[in-house]
C-alpha cells in the first residue's frame, strides 16, 4: 500500500483540507494558473443545467502508479448537422446523483490547452500522492476524471446551484476539489458530513453528523474526500452586495482503479 499517509486526516476522517497557494512554488504556478483561469472563463454551459448557472468541461486520463506517468484518454467525437464536430465524454454517477439517477451525461471535452496545462498535471500527481490503495490495485492503471466546473450568476437577485443540491457521495474512491478563482460571490459553503447523511440537506442533518463547514476563498484552496467515509455538499452562490455578477470556478479530480472485467 501507499503507506506514508495511512495516518493522515484523509484516511482517518475521510477528508482533508489544503492551502496549495502557499504549498506550491508560485514561480511554477502563476502562469499556468493564469492560463487555467482563462479556460474557466470560456467554459460552455453544462448541457444538463436548467438555467442553474453551471458551466462545465470533463475529461479522463490514465495514471500508471508504478512510474507516476499520466496520459489523456481521447475524447469521443460527434458530427453536428452544420458539418462541425464536437468532442465529449460520458459521465455517469449511477445512484449517487439522484437528480440524474442512471443517466449517462455527455459532457463537453477538455481543450488541448487544458490538457497541456502543467499546473493541472502537478495537481493530479499531488492528489494521487495523498491516496492509499491495496498493493493489487497499484499493479493496475487508474482512471482519472477531471472536471472544470464553474457556477456563474449574472443577476444580482439570482443564484447558481451545483448538482446534486444535497449532501452526496460521488462513487469514485477519492475526489479532490481545487478553487481556481472566486469573484464577487457569496455562499458556496462546503459541508462535510457522515455517509448516512447523503441525500439530505445540511440543514436537516443533526449537528453531530456534520464534520466540517468551510468556504474556499483563495486560489488553490483545496480539499479531498475519501468517498466511503463521508458525504459532501457545496451551497449555491449568489452575488455579493454592490456587484452585478458572481463566479466560483473549481477543478475536480477523482481517482478510480481499473479492474479486470468479470
Amino acid at each position: 500500500m501507499q503507506s506514508s499517509l495511512l495516518t493522515s486526516k484523509l484516511q482517518d476522517c475521510g477528508y482533508e483540507r489544503y492551502s496549495l497557494g502557499s504549498m506550491l512554488d508560485t514561480a511554477f504556478t502563476d502562469e499556468p494558473l493564469h492560463d487555467l483561469t482563462a479556460q474557466f472563463e470560456q467554459l460552455p454551459v453544462d448541457p444538463y443545467s436548467k438555467n442553474e448557472g453551471r458551466y462545465r468541461r470533463y475529461g479522463r486520463g490514465v495514471l500508471l502508479p508504478w512510474n507516476n506517468r499520466f496520459y489523456w484518454m481521447p475524447d469521443a467525437v460527434a458530427d453536428m448537422p452544420d458539418g462541425s464536430s464536437v468532442s465529449f465524454n460520458d459521465y455517469q454517477q449511477g445512484r449517487h446523483n439522484p437528480e440524474f439517477a442512471g443517466v449517462v451525461r455527455h459532457m463537453p471535452g477538455l481543450t488541448e490547452a487544458i490538457k497541456r496545462n502543467s499546473l493541472l498535471t502537478e495537481l493530479i500527481r499531488f492528489d494521487f500522492a495523498r491516496t492509499t490503495w491495496e498493493e493489487a490495485e497499484l499493479c493496475r492503471p487508474f482512471q482519472v476524471g477531471v472536471h472544470l466546473l464553474k457556477l456563474s450568476v449574472d443577476d444580482p437577485g439570482g443564484r447558481a446551484v451545483a448538482s446534486p443540491d444535497m449532501l452526496h457521495q460521488d462513487g469514485e474512491p477519492y475526489t479532490f476539489a481545487h478553487l481556481i478563482y472566486r469573484r464577487d460571490a457569496e455562499g458556496g459553503e462546503n459541508v462535510i458530513a457522515t455517509p448516512a447523511s447523503a441525500g439530505s440537506s445540511p440543514d436537516d442533518v443533526a449537528t453531530e453528523n456534520v464534520l466540517d463547514r468551510f468556504v474556499l476563498r483563495r486560489p488553490l484552496d483545496s480539499y479531498g474526500v475519501k468517498d466511503d467515509l463521508v458525504s459532501h455538499y457545496v451551497a449555491p452562490i449568489t452575488v455579493a452586495a454592490g456587484a452585478e455578477s458572481a463566479e466560483r470556478a473549481v477543478l475536480l479530480i477523482d481517482f478510480t482503479p481499473m479492474t479486470q472485467r468479470t
